[in-house]
């Protein structure tokens, strides 16, 4: 090749990246700009519903001065804890089989109790389940049987540490509220990807339903479940694993 071909194909070259640079042919940018290519542009800090911060140490237990919890109590560990946006374990879900997460701290104890009531007391969920070996974040999934109804829930979440005496129990307790989704929310949430869909709910305050679909993308999206958390108060927990546990055994 010639001087005269060289310095024409360098000129060529040149054109077209600074063509490329100005987007007048730059088949890439608008992939690049999507936020299906970055899903760090969406943003999940969940909305203020309430008094935020490190989540109230578990309730519960004998008050014998003698007694000992199951709890172990080991350093820097969290106390035992729902995932909840606000201190007073408060929540609003668009469906009628909520799932819940719960973090277990090291315990001696083998049971655990999930307990849910209707605004009449009336027990609508009752079971009862395996506690994992090691610490870590459970689920707990509502079955479509029990069939809530719109309106408000009253929910505890318990390990039990002596089965002979129930008093003895650490627990912890919030409330949910059940809202029928609108037509305007299932049109945005269809055929959506899952971190779009997650920002969907965080827009409309629907805790249980965010904190679901992130959970099961998190190993693919640390940084949104980290964002997701810390927007709550709970960090503490970003880097905790998940335990795969606590099925029902009735």
């Amino acid at each position: 090749m010639n001087r005269k071909s060289t310095v024409t194909l360098a000129k060529k070259v040149s054109l077209l990246v600074s063509l490329m640079v100005l987007g007048v042919f730059s088949p890439l940018l608008p992939v690049i700009s999507s936020p299906l290519f970055n899903p760090s542009l969406i943003s999940l800090n969940f909305p203020d519903t309430g008094n935020r911060g490190a989540p109230k140490k578990s309730a519960g237990g004998g008050t014998r001065s003698d007694d000992q919890t199951c709890l172990t109590n080991e350093e820097n560990e969290p106390p035992l804890v729902a995932l909840m946006p606000n201190r007073e374990n408060k929540a609003k879900t668009a469906t009628d089989t909520p799932t819940f997460y719960g973090f277990i701290p090291t315990t001696t104890a083998t049971q655990g109790e999930f307990v849910l009531v209707d605004d009449t007391n009336n027990e609508v969920y009752y079971t009862q389940f395996p506690l994992p070996s090691t610490p870590g974040i459970i689920k707990l999934e509502i079955p479509q049987n029990v069939n809530l109804q719109p309106g408000n829930y009253t929910w505890s979440l318990m390990v039990i540490c002596n089965s002979s005496y129930r008093n003895r129990d650490k627990y912890v307790q919030g409330s949910l509220e059940y809202v029928v989704p609108t037509p305007g929310l299932e049109n945005q949430i269809k055929d959506e990807p899952s971190l779009e869909k997650a920002q969907v709910y965080a827009n409309a305050s629907l805790w249980f339903e965010t904190l679901d679909t992130v959970a099961k993308i998190k190993e693919e999206n640390p940084q949104e479940w980290q964002e997701l958390l810390t927007s709550v108060g709970l960090e503490m927990l970003a880097e905790v694993p998940m335990i795969d546990c606590c099925h029902s055994d009735n």
